[in-house]
């Protein structure tokens, strides 16, 4: 087994001041039967499909409903996410899955899905799943996790966007996203397509990096836990910031050093054993906005293209000064890739870091890296 090392992307970091309304509630999630959507309630207790409703789906706001203003200043560490020093960046309200989609809902929405290429139907992957219960090398589970309820993983980025347009059709969401062009490889997985934002679209889609760092940090830029290492959790004492491995992380999130027993060891897992891939996601603790995993288990997928010189700004709209909504450069002009985000089970502890970014190429799959959905709150 190879340790996931990815470019590492180095800068400063973030932020002093958020316009969320209310105290965040508890990792409970609150009660959505107020009507509430101060930061931490309930939006969603479980995602309905037919007369199924799904494990593991619940959502929160992640903002009062004025959204959030956040105000960028240096961090100690030198590594940048979005909130750098001298800026301003304003998110609009949005809600955030409190867990990584899981196998059970991907399969549930991705299968019986086909697309027309070239007026052939070419049906899509609903199983693409490296870490399932067939393959050998990642089939024992740790005591009390169940396979449906694994992260889902080894999609491509084209794929993640089309099931969230799947997911919207089947709980009556408009679409987030215009999808044309699509290839298909022979495994079902989609390999290239054109992808724009529909405008005021309450559909589900991937975060922009900005949405999902602010999430990850607990989205009160006033409180300590913003400036923890991992989301959720401060770095060990006496550790570095890009320590291979760091027992902070034990609380919140699955890496290499930890995915066979959820504590850390100098003891390698290896392939076969127990809790070897990935696990049932919400197990380890939920950060401030009641939200798991975003340091550990998988990578996750965001919109953005990634630019490590302007810290994707290059498409933003701005207004007196303030970035309204970053979502990254208009194209690939920082390299290839899709921004990716928190870490995952075959990294070390340094890229579970609500900092740490890199990119991969859009077309790729891999089996520690998977994602979470949003949608806009209003």
């Amino acid at each position: 087994m190879k340790k996931c090392f990815i470019g590492l992307f180095a800068a400063v970091l973030v932020v002093s001041m958020v316009g969320c309304k209310g105290e965040v509630e508890s990792g409970t999630g609150g009660s959505s039967s107020s009507g509430s959507d101060k930061a931490g309630t309930v939006a969603l207790e479980k995602i309905k499909i037919g007369t199924t409703e799904y494990d593991f789906t619940a959502q929160v706001y992640v903002t009062g409903p004025d959204g959030a203003i956040i105000e960028g200043k240096t961090n100690t560490d030198n590594y940048a996410g979005v909130f750098v020093a001298g800026r301003k960046v304003k998110l609009s309200p949005y809600i955030m899955s409190k867990y990584e989609v899981t196998q059970e809902l991907y399969t549930a929405v991705m299968t019986g899905q086909k697309v027309s290429i070239n007026g052939v139907q070419k049906a899509l992957a609903a199983e693409p799943f490296e870490c399932k219960s067939t393959n050998d090398a990642y089939k024992v589970l740790l005591p009390g996790e169940k396979q449906k309820y694994r992260a889902a993983e080894n999609m491509t980025w084209y794929d993640a966007v089309y099931f969230c347009n799947a997911l919207s059709e089947k709980t009556n969401l408009t679409k987030a996203y215009n999808i044309t062009g699509m290839t298909v490889d022979a495994d079902g997985k989609i390999t290239g397509a054109t992808v724009t934002l529909v405008s005021g679209a309450n559909g589900y889609r991937l975060p922009t990096e900005a949405e999902w760092e602010f999430a990850a940090r607990g989205g009160d830029p006033t409180a300590p836990v913003w400036d923890y290492t991992f989301s959720g959790a401060a770095k060990a004492d006496g550790s570095s910031y890009s320590a291979d491995q760091n027992t902070g992380l034990d609380a919140v999130g699955w890496y290499w050093s930890n995915t066979g027993s959820g504590t850390t060891s100098n003891s390698d897992p290896s392939s076969g054993t127990a809790g070897y891939g990935t696990h049932h996601v919400g197990k380890k603790a939920y950060n401030k906005l009641g939200i798991y995993d975003m340091s550990g288990n998988v990578f996750e997928w965001c919109w953005d293209w990634y630019d490590g010189v302007t810290n994707n700004i290059d498409s933003a709209y701005t207004e007196n000064g303030v970035v309204i909504n970053p979502a990254g450069p208009a194209g690939a002009s920082g390299g290839s890739g899709r921004v990716v985000r928190g870490g995952g089970w075959s990294s070390n502890a340094f890229w579970g870091s609500v900092c740490r970014r890199y990119d991969n190429i859009p077309f790729d799959v891999n089996y520690f890296l998977g994602f979470r959905v949003v949608r806009n709150a209003n």
